[in-house]
């Protein structure tokens, strides 16, 4: 595994995150597998777990990674060192914008929007980037183990089939070191790149030979004295090794640093717009479709895009520093071009390195203090890991892996279960295989390709085999949905925390029809103490409305029935803002009353009272735009249209003749007095329920109530 394995909603859209990992009773069974496992939570399998999360919310999946949590190429997040993407390139903002989970809605939760803009910066820095994928993780607790390192993937058969439609997944914890087996339909490979080091003997295994993966964890405790007459070597010609050679220059004053470069010198990347249309999704696509002849003059032809190249800016910043050395008469890099390290060996407390001229000018042995390797990475699968599954994954003539345009590995006839891999497949994808340009698709075609080959027969998540709630309780009548959210405005605003806590404040709320979007806006307020405030600042909301509610007695209807219960409830999605300007806020006020007064509205807040001031400073307004409406209401649907009378008399049992009517209007009946009732009094329903007189009475009450209250 490697740099992107260590690196290995709502929250943000309903569902909290979990506090901790996930058991391990799904999946431990092959007669119970998991939909998906993926190997490795770097920025790969985390869009993948978003492109789940929003496309087939239904799916079971789990993500195993070894680390701790997100580390996302650590030993290179040095001071100041830029992305070298635009933050438009996120995780899932090419594919949705609208996602909690884009790096704009990551900087206005972390309250940096605004200066971020004023920055005027496109590209983010690698420690901004890191924490960005360490705030989204935050939010898939529920379907990640940390600390779980792969070590086996292995493909078996399921209960009664005749394929090999599982892989048996092999997991070592490492708190306990125990071992586990987990089973899944399919897996999706993200372990990122081994550290490439050379070939096995060809340079040792010394503290002071450091892989750029793990430069900043380990070189500063190798070389702690920054004031020392240090040699220090670094092998490479790319990013890497430039913000290296840099960092080296600028933090150890007096050392000397040796680049040794292949070519002639350090070349800047070509990133301008034409070569950078090769990240599009549609050219990605057509280079998957080309001929693997035109494949590899494309690669060949684009390589310096990614490889052996650096971002023009930093050439120019690390000329500078060595000009200021020049100007100080102590010039401290020495580029040594066309070279090839071809060996290291230990000598004494320092290291030996044997250098090959490319050009066949004279070889040279010098000796360094330490040396850095930003080499980069080999994309291989792991023997030990795969070493079941090999022989059993298609290859072509050259030995790569045959893959799908759905970065599926084609197999063997006798496997059905879905190997992908993400990373391992630059020869059929092209260069942006390993990079993050083109995640958000990637991940989407992924999940579409495994919701579109599961097997016949296979279990199915509640989600999947009948819609909730039923659709026959479902009122789609907006008018009827609305009437309810203002007779019973008195809500549940539900707020989740990153930390997965749940705030619930119970508030009156206005309905305005006239603003927002097609269904409207809420708006209402909370005290300025309320903890919940900060989680309706720019955030997702679920607001529930709750209408009457009853006990259905089998003994009520002339039916052989269960027991049941009766409801009407209104569930709303929305986003929330926050405000607290006098003339919203008197909105708030006056319409709450306007709401409660009725018809007669005859208490009315003027603007210059001078109590609106001091209530000011109390309490802060909120709104919510509305994004989704649904409607439960359980009105025994399934019941013939006189035992629904029957249900309808028994749930207006007690309530108010206002309430009583609301009620009629909801199931939608003509009222029939020798089932409901004669008017003013109980019937056999057990009260009455519409008819003039009713709607008569319920003004009587409501101006009874009024009069009470006052």
């Amino acid at each position: 595994m490697s740099s992107e394995a260590g690196a290995v909603f709502p929250c943000a859209n309903g569902r909290p995150a979990a506090e901790v990992a996930p058991g391990p009773s799904r999946g431990s069974h092959p007669a119970d597998p998991y939909d998906l496992i993926g190997v490795g939570f770097g920025p790969s399998n985390l869009a993948l777990a978003i492109a789940v999360e929003e496309l087939d919310p239904g799916r079971s999946c789990l993500f195993l990674e070894r680390n701790t949590g997100v580390r996302w190429h650590p030993g290179m997040l040095i001071e100041g060192a830029r992305m070298q993407i635009s933050y438009l390139k996120d995780l899932v903002s090419l594919r949705n914008l609208a996602s909690p989970y884009t790096f704009l809605s990551y900087l206005k939760a972390k309250g940096r929007l605004e200066k971020f803009i004023n920055v005027g910066a496109s590209r983010p820095t690698r420690l901004e980037y890191q924490d960005y994928l360490s705030w989204v993780a935050e939010d898939f607790g529920h379907v990640v183990r940390y600390e779980s390192e792969v070590v086996a993937v292995v493909p078996v058969a399921g209960p009664g089939s005749e394929t090999l439609d599982l892989l048996r997944v092999r997991v070592r914890d490492a708190g306990s070191a125990e071992f586990h087996d987990l089973y899944a339909r399919n897996v999706v490979h993200a372990g990122g790149g081994t550290p490439r080091r050379g070939a096995p003997g060809q340079i040792c295994d010394a503290s002071s030979v450091i892989h750029s993966s793990t430069f900043l964890d380990t070189f500063p405790a190798r070389f702690p004295d920054h004031d020392a007459a240090l040699d220090l070597g670094v092998v490479g010609d790319g990013q890497s090794a430039a913000e290296i050679t840099s960092h080296v220059l600028k933090g150890y004053p007096n050392a000397r640093v040796h680049l040794f470069v292949p070519g002639y010198a350090l070349r800047a990347t070509d990133n301008n717009p034409f070569a950078n249309e090769q990240f599009y999704q549609r050219n990605a696509g057509e280079f998957y479709a080309s001929g693997a002849r035109r494949r590899t003059i494309l690669r060949t032809e684009l390589r310096n895009t990614n490889y052996g190249a650096v971002e023009a800016g930093h050439l120019d910043e690390l000329y500078d520093i060595t000009y200021a050395d020049e100007v100080r008469g102590a010039p401290r890099l020495v580029v040594h071009r066309a070279s090839h390290v071809s060996r290291v060996v230990e000598d004494g407390e320092r290291l030996s390195v044997d250098v090959r001229d490319r050009t066949d000018g004279p070889d040279r042995t010098m000796v360094c203090d330490g040396l850095v390797l930003a080499t980069g990475y080999t994309r291989e699968l792991h023997p030990a890991v795969f070493g079941e599954l090999t022989p059993l994954l298609s290859r072509d003539e050259s030995g790569e892996l045959l893959v799908t345009a759905d970065c599926r590995v084609r197999t063997d006839e006798r496997v059905t279960a879905g190997f992908y891999v993400q990373g391992y497949a630059e020869s059929a994808y092209g260069i942006g295989d390993t990079l993050l340009s083109l995640l958000p698709f990637r991940s989407q075609q992924i999940v579409d390709d495994i919701r579109g080959r599961l097997p016949a027969g296979r279990p199915v998540a509640v989600e999947e085999s009948a819609p909730y709630p039923p659709s026959h309780y479902v009122e789609t009548d907006l008018d009827r949905i609305r009437s309810l959210m203002e007779r019973f405005n008195f809500a549940t605003v539900i707020s989740v925390a990153r930390d997965a806590r749940v705030l619930v404040t119970h508030v009156p709320l206005v309905v305005e029809r006239d603003r927002g979007g097609e269904h409207g806006m809420l708006i209402g307020h909370l005290d300025r103490s309320n903890p919940q405030v900060e989680l309706l600042r720019d955030r997702p909301v679920t607001v529930v409305f709750h209408g009457p509610d009853a006990y259905l007695s089998p003994d009520v209807l002339k039916t052989d029935r269960l027991p049941t219960w009766n409801s009407m409830s209104v569930h709303v999605r929305g986003h929330a803002r926050l405000f607290s300007g006098r003339d919203e806020l008197m909105r708030v006020f006056n319409g709450l009353c306007e709401q409660a007064e009725g018809e007669s509205g005859s208490y009315w807040l003027r603007p210059d009272d001078t109590r609106i001031e001091q209530l000011r400073g109390q309490v802060v307004g909120f709104e919510v735009d509305i994004h989704e409406l649904t409607g439960r209401f359980k009105l025994s649907q399934e019941l013939d249209e006189a035992n629904r009378e029957l249900a309808a008399a028994d749930m207006a049992r007690g309530t108010s003749a206002e309430r009583q009517a609301f009620i009629e209007r909801a199931f939608d009946l003509q009222p029939r007095p020798d089932v409901l009732g004669p008017p003013g009094g109980p019937g056999v329903g057990g009260c009455p329920v519409g008819g003039a007189r009713a709607a008569g009475g319920t003004a009587a009450v409501a101006d009874n109530e009024r009069e009470t209250a006052r």
